[in-house]
């Protein structure tokens, strides 16, 4: 549905208007900042506009496809908000820009806060749909942050030599979370329902999140043009391998003395203070005991360097090799390395665990315990994980920054781990697949370093994404040849049903020849499959086909009275039309001459009989005639007048010309088929084609009806998404990815992780299993995200319980 110009205007101009009407007036940013904000406030009002166009069709569409009335009223309620709420949007979007970059060189600094790309306090399970909300944003903050991650940095610094409050990755107004904000904020007034305000958000990052890569590296070209730190072009610029512990990590290094180190030590301190509230109330609740409580009051802390040493000396054939035994067998392991280390040294010098070391065991403890229960992960998959969990616990105890950084190569190395291994099944051999040998061997070389650097998961996330890159190239060939299989199939079938259904209704119900009826059934209806093939049947060739078809029946029938000429006409238009369609067939001169002589044979035989009838009403006039000619002359008593009436009705009576065809024609008819003797007739009472169409089974009753649960959740469905299959007689369970929703048949097309058809469903036997927990939609987001929301969402149902 296209915009209506009545409603309000789209206009770029009045769009940009809209977004740059609260930045009139002076500025306190220098001249390049203002340039960039400019640059970028005019991307964001292309991009919205065509955000909005296309937030109307959508909502019309979804509207169109409603379920109840409740749904319709819904998103027509909406769409009529957003359009007419949208040139109110935009001018927010701009005014928010505006007013944070101002602050930038302002007196106050910028709340850092606002923008970072993980928010703990977001997680809260208190509203629900602020919850989804926050999550839908973080995953596509995240994957723009992924995208544009040297870009963004580079932008950052330039930005932060410019103003006088510091400004870096995190809480840069021009970066994609603070955009995120802006534009849910203003959102915020209209009220929406979350499921219209999740598809709004999902056309934000399609239209305006995914093109912004470009518009970024414009933005930091804008400064390098400017004169701004223009050696940035010049060198790669990487995260920062020195570790800085916050304060209670008990490790005594001095911070480092630059504010931007300081900014991100005091955000670190703040996400893990909160931490350790939260697992400081689940340790009271649950009657945890700490591990810094194991040693008497006065041991001093431990230095988190001397922990992960600690950490080290754990040797590696005492790690799980089951991921069932992997989170309480590693605390346990902790405890026992720990109290060795005690034995060891003198009573003085005696150490516990630093709290916030302690907190972020407890921690990796309970992310690993959500990880190994997930059932999206396979059997084979929880294995490696779990003996993960001492390199992932080194680096969250060396880098406090890994539970608030989402971009951290750790976490993308276990997300990337997941989704590779998403179409594992517990019943695939696995010795000889290359993708479980690289993941055995990044286990293991994660295993053999003391404490892994971000290099180190760089490296593996590389090499993984590499690996998986080139499997799903393979992959997909091998999908979209099964695509392209099943499509053709289901063409072919819906083509037989179509034919099928044609010839039945021509035949079923007549008496014809059998010469026409074989014709029909099995020469004429290949002809019909290839037109259906090729042209549809709602084309005219499909039309004509079948016009033929009814004119081959129509030419055997008996000729009307005063139609002989006009039949022996349309009979070589008829066969014509035959030899046209067999020539579609390929079929060669001799072949094309048998079929149209099963055809010409009925006909000449129609035309004869109609002959035959035309000379025998005409002998018959002729001797009534004659017969009323005598007896008026014998009345009249003329006797010679009736002599010659007797003798003249004793000879042969000629043929009126005017009722048989002219000698031309019957001497055309004959050279295809002379006049035959009789034909065997068939009435046709059945059909004499099936539809190889597989069909579903309809209800019978009430109860076989699906669920509209079950509709709403198939009509949910796309293609692309991973469900793993329950166990049924003969077939164990797996996992599998739909590759196809096919029109022609309205089958779903289920295929393994190597592409090749594995099940498929019509759609009520997709809703019976949908019903009978007999298919599971799998979760494909973020892994180490999924585990980390579902924890803190835990322990603050644990505090809010609290009395």
């Amino acid at each position: 549905m296209s915009q209506d110009p009545k409603v309000v205007s789209i206009k770029p101009n009045l769009a940009s208007r809209n977004m740059q009407s609260a930045g009139t007036g002076s500025s306190s940013l220098p001249a390049p900042l203002i340039s960039v904000r400019d640059h970028l406030q005019q991307y964001l009002s292309t991009a919205f506009n065509v955000l909005f166009d296309n937030a109307d069709d959508n909502l019309f569409e979804m509207a169109d496809r409603a379920t109840s009335n409740a749904d319709q009223t819904l998103f027509f309620e909406a769409m009529r908000t957003v359009r007419l709420q949208r040139g109110s949007i935009l001018k927010s979007i701009g005014a928010s820009l505006h007013q944070v970059t101002e602050q930038m060189n302002g007196e106050a600094p910028a709340a850092a806060a606002a923008y970072s790309s993980f928010e703990l306090d977001s997680l809260t399970l208190v509203q629900p749909d602020e919850l989804e909300q926050s999550v839908a944003l973080d995953g596509m903050i995240s994957r723009v942050n992924n995208r544009n991650q040297q870009a963004l940095m580079h932008l950052a610094m330039r930005t932060n030599s410019l103003v006088k409050n510091l400004v870096d990755e995190r809480n840069n107004p021009l970066a994609p979370a603070a955009l995120a904000d802006y534009f849910a904020d203003a959102l915020k007034p209209l009220a929406l329902e979350i499921k219209v305000r999740l598809i709004i958000f999902k056309l934000f990052e399609r239209y305006v999140f995914n093109g912004i890569d470009a518009e970024y590296e414009a933005l930091n070209t804008l400064l390098v043009n400017a004169g701004v730190m223009p050696d940035l072009r010049l060198a790669q610029v990487t995260p920062s391998r020195r570790r800085s512990p916050p304060a209670g990590a008990g490790n005594g290094a001095a911070a480092e003395s630059s504010p931007g180190n300081r900014q991100s030590s005091a955000d670190q301190q703040e996400v893990l203070s909160m931490f350790s509230e939260l697992i400081g109330n689940w340790r009271h609740a649950s009657g945890d005991m700490a591990l810094s409580g194991l040693s008497g009051s006065a041991a001093r802390t431990m230095p988190s360097d001397e922990l992960l040493q600690v950490l080290a000396d754990i040797p590696l054939d005492e790690l799980p090799d089951r991921a069932a035994d992997s989170p309480a067998d590693m605390r346990q392991r902790i405890q026992r390395a720990l109290q060795a280390q005690r034995q060891s040294v003198g009573a003085a010098e005696q150490k516990v665990v630093g709290r916030v070391d302690d907190d972020v065991i407890s921690l990796v403890s309970m992310l690993f315990d959500f990880i190994l229960e997930d059932p999206a992960l396979p059997a084979a998959v929880k294995a490696m994980i779990g003996r993960l969990q001492l390199p992932v616990l080194r680096v969250a105890i060396a880098d406090k920054s890994f539970f608030s950084r989402g971009a951290h190569p750790a976490r993308r190395l276990l997300n990337e781990l997941a989704r590779a291994t998403m179409g594992w099944n517990d019943h695939d051999d696995l010795r000889r697949d290359q993708l479980h040998g690289l993941l055995e061997s990044i286990v293991e070389r994660l295993l053999a370093v003391s404490e892994p650097q971000d290099a180190l998961f760089e490296t593996l996330h590389a090499e993984l994404t590499d690996f998986q890159r080139n499997e799903q190239r393979r992959s997909d060939r091998i999908e979209q040849r099964t695509r392209d299989a099943e499509e053709g199939r289901a063409r072919m079938q819906a083509a037989r049903s179509h034919v099928a259904k044609a010839v039945n209704g021509l035949l079923v119900g007549r008496t014809l020849p059998v010469t026409l009826v074989d014709l029909l059934r099995d020469t004429w209806s290949q002809v019909l499959h290839m037109v259906c093939l090729r042209e549809g049947v709602d084309s005219a060739a499909w039309d004509q086909a079948i016009r033929a078809a009814q004119q081959m029946i129509d030419s055997v029938e008996p000729v009307p009275a005063g139609e002989l000429r006009y039949r022996a006409d349309s009979n070589e238009q008829v066969l014509e039309a035959l030899r046209r369609g067999l020539e579609l067939l390929g079929l060669d001169a001799s072949a094309v001459a048998v079929q149209v002589a099963r055809l010409a044979q009925p006909q000449a035989l129609a035309l004869a009989k109609a002959q035959e009838a035309a000379a025998r009403k005409v002998r018959e006039a002729q001797a009534a005639r004659l017969a009323a000619e005598a007896a008026q002359a014998k009345a009249s008593g003329a006797a010679e007048t009736v002599a010659e009436t007797e003798r003249a009705a004793e000879q042969p009576l000629p043929v009126a010309e005017a009722a048989v065809p002219q000698p031309e024609q019957a001497q055309t008819a004959e050279v295809v088929m002379p006049v035959v003797e009789p034909i065997e007739q068939v009435h046709v009472e059945a059909p004499v084609l099936q539809a190889e169409e597989e069909s579903e089974p309809l209800a019978e009753t009430v109860d076989d009806l699906p669920s509209v649960g079950a509709m709403r959740w198939i009509e949910s469905l796309r293609a692309g998404c991973w469900f793993r299959l329950g166990a049924t007689e003969g077939q164990p369970e797996q996992r599998c990815k739909l590759a196809a929703i096919i029109s022609f048949s309205g089958k779903y097309i289920f295929v393994n992780r190597g592409g090749m058809k594995v099940a498929e469903f019509g759609k009520n036997e997709l809703a019976q299993h949908f019903e009978q927990g007999l298919i599971t939609l799998l979760d494909e987001n973020q892994l180490f995200d999924r585990a980390l929301e579902s924890v803190i969402g835990n322990l603050r149902r644990l505090q809010s319980a609290k009395p």
